[in-house]
């Protein structure tokens, strides 16, 4: 099969909302300047999945080299979840990491530490695995990849959690997993078996207060947008999504706020999807948001984002499907 690369292009279908400037003149001009020209970025994760995502990766990474991107977005799971945390899986993930030509911004998947604790894992605890990530992928104030650009990061203990701003378009990167956020789970007799209070509660309330700083610093800097990137589908249907609730709220209430567009990226469940699936206290969906999650495990293709601050919707999605990574079909 040819490498041909099959693109299709998905308008972001949000309520247009134009931004208002209400800051300083000299504020209001550099954002018009910083909207003066459109860029791409690119959007992936799950990958690479056993033995046939790691001979499938290297093709993903060819294909984003082959394109000019202002930065690549990986929302997490450098593994499957069946294989061990030991240290290689975590070496072969930043030599990918160093492959990729332009700035490429990591963000963890339950993966590579929540779910570390199963014996098919190796038995690891959580913990020990998040700050390995953190040692490997979030030490210094700039991306991975060769050409890199600067990070702000929370703090010392939550240095994961990241944010960073390209043309007028404010984005954010926050540690929530899935695996129901690493909360505990308990069986049928009260017994917990899995999950962590402590380390839950810790970085569910980082992650809430960057959530909102972040929205906070996106309006004073008349941003046209908010892209938030997260591991977790916290709409999956066939998960515990309890423990999502809290970044749920607390996104429908800056999003309601925010007088442009809001995208949140995830992974975790492993194949293309675009829809709105937020909504307010009453239900009703809020149309300025809209959700894309990316490929990934055995569909190892990823989605690259044109971005036009101005134009009301900002965004317009893209697929890239890798012929050579698509398997040979059976007819029904």
């Amino acid at each position: 099969m040819s490498k041909r690369i099959i693109t299709t292009a998905f308008g972001l279908l949000a309520l247009a909302a134009s931004v208002v400037g209400v800051g300083t003149g000299v504020s209001q001009a550099r954002a018009a300047d910083q909207r003066a020209s459109s860029y791409e970025i690119g959007l992936l994760g799950d990958m690479p999945y056993g033995d046939t995502g790691r001979s499938q990766f290297p093709a993903v990474i060819a294909d984003i080299n082959r394109h000019r991107l202002a930065f690549s977005a990986f929302d997490g799971d450098l593994k499957n979840g069946k294989e061990r945390c030991d240290q290689y899986q975590y070496d072969n993930a930043a030599r990918d990491y160093a492959s990729f030509r332009d700035p490429l911004v990591y963000v963890p998947g339950d993966n590579e530490w929540t779910d570390c604790d199963r014996p098919s894992n190796g038995s690891y605890n959580p913990s020990e695995r998040l700050a390995l990530v953190r040692k490997m992928f979030a030490a210094t104030p700039t991306s991975l990849g060769q050409r890199k650009i600067p990070l702000q990061r929370q703090s010392p203990d939550f240095p994961e959690n990241v944010r960073w701003a390209v043309g007028g378009v404010t984005y954010v990167g926050v540690n929530v997993t899935g695996s129901d956020n690493n909360a505990p789970q308990f069986d049928a007799a009260g017994k917990q078996i899995d999950g962590d209070a402590a380390e839950y509660t810790g970085r569910n309330a980082a992650n809430l207060a960057w959530l909102s700083e972040s929205f906070a610093q996106a309006k004073a800097a008349h941003s046209a947008a908010v892209m938030i990137v997260m591991q977790a589908n916290m709409w999956a249907a066939d998960d515990p999504t309890v423990h999502f609730a809290d970044t749920r709220r607390e996104l429908a209430r800056q999003a309601i706020d925010f007088p442009g567009q809001v995208v949140i990226v995830n992974g975790d469940s492993h194949f293309l999807n675009i829809d709105k699936p937020l909504t307010d206290a009453a239900g009703a969906t809020i149309q300025n948001v809209t959700r894309v999650q990316t490929f990934g495990s055995d569909q190892n293709h990823w989605v690259s984002a044109t971005v036009d601050p101005r134009d009301p919707s900002v965004f317009t999605f893209h697929q890239h499907v890798i012929a050579a990574n698509v398997p040979t079909y059976v007819k029904p």
